[in-house]
């Protein structure tokens, strides 16, 4: 009787309704949408320079490599994508946290987000990588793994400290 004191009655959100079980998992398959999103997001935004790149005035017609690497030279790597991905795949598992105490459940979105970081550094549908081996490819993956596990790693951490705490008092 006082856990029905406690609760709205007639709100089916309440408890573990089948409403509520449904809602929780619509949110969950959103949270994992998103984060194929705004992976393919980050990664399209990734190669974006700031400057001028000049082409040299002779080019050889059949070596594609010096074309290449004159076409950024004087140009400098943008990748503000990376600190995106570090807000946005914490806010995911945040978001994640909220529906679930499981920290399985919680890593999920961080899983999809780095399954789809291997399949776009492996291949495309062209046959091409999506992500090229250099500096802002890698910043891109630190920082959409690091902050969301060190979140991860703080909620672990404090759920197992909060009993200890609560021992000594």
């Amino acid at each position: 009787m006082t856990a029905a004191v406690g609760a709205r009655t007639g709100d089916a959100l309440t408890g573990n309704s089948p409403v509520r079980t449904v809602f929780n998992a619509v949110i969950m398959a959103l949270l994992l949408v998103d984060a194929v999103i705004t992976l393919g997001f980050e990664v399209l935004f990734l190669p974006l320079y700031a400057g001028q790149a000049h082409l040299p005035e002779t080019t050889p017609v059949l070596a594609a490599g010096p074309l290449a690497d004159a076409a950024t030279a004087g140009a400098i790597p943008l990748p503000f994508t990376a600190l995106a991905a570090a807000v946005i795949n914490v806010l995911l598992v945040m978001g994640m946290g909220v529906v679930t105490k499981r920290f399985g459940v919680m890593a999920l979105p961080l899983l999809v987000w780095a399954l789809g970081f291997l399949v776009c550094a492996g291949f495309s549908p062209s046959g091409y990588a999506l992500l090229m081996g250099d500096w802002p490819t890698m910043l891109l993956l630190i920082c959409g793994l690091l902050p969301a596990g060190m979140y991860l790693y703080y909620r672990a951490t404090a759920r197992l400290a909060a009993p200890a705490a609560a021992d000594k008092v």
